[in-house]
């Protein structure tokens, strides 16, 4: 991951504290978004810290596709300067 400003960093290891999983981030005109595969089996205190970390974000959401489940949040970049 090349560098990233210290809110999306913060973002990403508490998404991979909860889950587990690596995230990926990407830049987007807007700012920043980072992306989570989720383990198949969440506990129910792992799914509330979570909800915790998403609502840190401007923007979160859920995927789900044939290759599994994801939640991916948005930083803007005026939160990022």
């Amino acid at each position: 991951m090349s560098v990233v400003p210290p809110a999306v960093a913060a973002l990403v290891g508490l998404l991979s504290g909860v889950t587990g999983s690596t995230s990926r981030v990407t830049k987007e005109s807007h700012g920043y978004r980072v992306t989570c595969p989720l383990p198949a089996e969440l506990s129910d205190t792992a799914r509330s810290d979570l909800l915790a970390v998403l609502t840190q974000a401007d923007r979160y959401g859920h995927a789900r596709s044939v290759d599994g489940d994801s939640v991916w949040v948005e930083i803007d970049r005026k939160a990022t300067l």
